[in-house]
């Protein structure tokens, strides 16, 4: 694989962190009840405890994964996978709870896929074993 390539997977990935947090960073704002000048991002089925676990577990895993990358730390595949996991877990809750389009399942599908995806990339890819300094654990 060229070189290239994990280079702009990464800055995908930043980007799409970036967007997390500052898409969790909202939904605090609206969580706590500020006047914001920006649509709702918050679904409005959601009760405002599921929201607090949904904001916090975004919000949570785009900072691992930015400061992680940042700061090169061998722990930040396996945090983001628990991130992720998190993320997962509150996804399940709100698809399978509250959601009611016909779209819920291969969206969850659809997210559930970026997460593996991403997570292999992040233990398993010759840049992430070499950025992290090697100690991502899954290897081989």
């Amino acid at each position: 694989m060229s070189t290239t390539l994990p280079k702009f997977f990464v800055a995908g990935l930043v980007v799409l962190h970036i967007g997390l947090l500052v898409w969790a960073l909202m939904g605090f704002a609206e969580w706590f009840r500020l006047a914001v000048p920006w649509p709702h991002v918050a679904n409005p089925l959601f009760p405002h405890g599921v929201l607090l676990a949904h904001w916090t577990s975004v919000l949570l895993t785009a900072s691992l994964f930015l400061g992680g990358l940042a700061l090169r730390s061998p722990a930040t595949p396996s945090a983001v996978a628990c991130g992720y996991a998190a993320m997962a877990t509150v996804c399940l809750i709100e698809t399978t709870t509250y959601l009611v389009h016909d779209t819920r399942w291969p969206a969850m599908g659809l997210e559930y896929a970026a997460y593996i995806g991403i997570g292999l990339f992040l233990f398993r890819s010759a840049w992430a074993q070499a950025h992290f300094g090697g100690g991502t654990g899954l290897t081989g």
